[in-house]
């Protein structure tokens, strides 16, 4: 009787989703054979900087299942909550995070980490898996897809770097984010660009020396014209993470900005500097910084909206799937967990029975995917006015709230119950 041959696992991307599903893999308890897996990024160097993302929800139990969660609390941004500040820099409303994993502020989740440090955690924590399971995982940087065929006995892949050779693969899972190159060489009857739903919303991200005024806070100061600086702390307390924010008055791409970010970093700082120069608060601190960081990047934030996840042997995952405000991050790691778990059920190489695996990950997670995936109504746009009335009754309505705790309220109401979606038990 002939053993089962191990899967051999292409993931495409080491952002979050990614890395979670090369853990999930190596790590699942009830795998056997161990699979073979093979993660490219096409970045040439590990990306270390990023953002500010939060896990909630189911999102917490799969890092529990995972055994990370104490270490990703160790590596919290050390955020307390959100402040919106007025024009002078006063306080006109706060919220403080509750330190309870179960029941979260809207703001500041138990589980705020930088994303550079959460992929670090997660990489680290696939190679010690690695290394007790015996799973083999070889990490490839400056590589990418150059085309893929689904055939009966796995996926033919063509690397676009020569990096690695051409080779057969069990699944293709691809985890390459909002502008997914991928996706449309899984699904060539969607146009991929179609897929990524414009929120009229544009933000730079980069790093400043934090100094002896900064809170623990994260502080958000709006501008007219839809503009916003937010500061937001780091753990090492020496830095502090800013965010220049462009809303739009509706959800669409502005071909001017567009046109800027294909030109590259130096027209988006002068860009920059153009449109925020008398935006006011600390905004000299901030644009004298952005001149000298070497973290800077700015992009579009939009959503994703996918008509399929899953075809044959290849899926997609995280936001080259389903990107999101506010839950892009956990619904990844939920799905990366589900992937694993439905591909340890897997008995045999077959086609039909891979296919039927990733089939059921997108029919269970699309639930709770397609309730969150949607922002509140009005956002960003409405969370970030055009005009200094505007600013005003935005003022009002969050210092209103903030004394009546409605975002408690708020909060309890748009968590999704257990008998609504239900994480499924894979072993873990």
């Amino acid at each position: 009787m002939s053993m089962q041959k191990p899967h051999s696992i292409l993931i495409s991307g080491a952002g979050v989703a990614g890395t979670t599903l090369a853990l999930a893999l190596a790590r699942h308890p009830t795998m056997n054979p161990k699979p073979i897996i093979t993660l490219i990024e096409r970045s040439p160097v590990p990306r270390t900087t990023g953002q500010a993302i939060d896990i909630r929800g189911p999102g917490v139990k799969v890092i529990r299942k995972l055994g990370i969660e104490e270490k990703i609390r160790a590596k919290h941004t050390t955020e307390t909550g959100i402040t919106f500040l007025g024009r002078g820099g006063q306080q006109i409303a706060r919220f403080d995070t509750t330190g309870d994993a179960d029941n979260q502020s809207f703001s500041t989740s138990e589980f705020e980490v930088l994303r550079g440090e959460l992929v670090q955690l997660l990489m680290e924590e696939t190679e010690e898996a690695r290394k007790k399971s015996g799973t083999e995982v070889k990490t490839v940087y400056g590589e990418l897809i150059e085309s893929l065929n689904d055939e009966k006995d796995g996926v033919t892949v063509n690397f676009a770097n020569g990096k690695l050779e051409s080779q057969k693969f069990d699944a293709v899972i691809a985890t390459d984010g909002t502008g997914s190159r991928t996706r449309s060489m899984i699904f060539p009857e969607h146009k991929s660009l179609d897929c990524v739903k414009p929120l009229g919303f544009y933000i730079a991200y980069f790093t400043v020396p934090r100094l002896e005024h900064d809170t623990d806070l994260w502080q958000w100061y709006h501008a007219a014209g839809g503009l916003a600086i937010h500061m937001r702390p780091h753990r090492n307390k020496k830095t502090m993470g800013v965010y220049l924010s462009i809303v739009l008055p509706s959800k669409v791409q502005s071909p001017e900005i567009e046109a800027v970010i294909a030109k590259g970093v130096d027209a988006q700082k002068e860009m920059l500097r153009d449109r925020f120069k008398n935006a006011g608060w600390q905004i000299d601190r901030v644009l004298k910084e952005m001149d000298t960081t070497e973290d800077f990047y700015f992009q579009q934030s939009a959503l994703v909206v996918t008509p399929k996840w899953a075809s044959g042997r290849c899926a997609i995952l995280g936001d080259a799937a389903f990107a999101a405000m506010g839950v892009g991050t956990s619904n990844a790691m939920i799905g990366a967990y589900m992937i694993s778990g439905e591909l340890a059920n897997v008995k045999s190489n077959d086609a039909g029975e891979i296919a039927a695996a990733l089939a059921r990950y997108e029919s269970g997670l699309r639930p709770l995917a397609g309730k969150n995936q949607m922002p509140p109504p009005g956002f960003p746009q409405l969370a970030n006015p055009q005009t200094e009335w505007g600013i005003g009754v935005f003022h009002a309505v969050a210092k209103t709230v903030a004394l009546t705790r409605l975002d408690k309220l708020l909060m309890k109401f748009g968590e999704p119950s257990e008998d609504a979606w239900k994480l499924p038990e894979y072993g873990f």
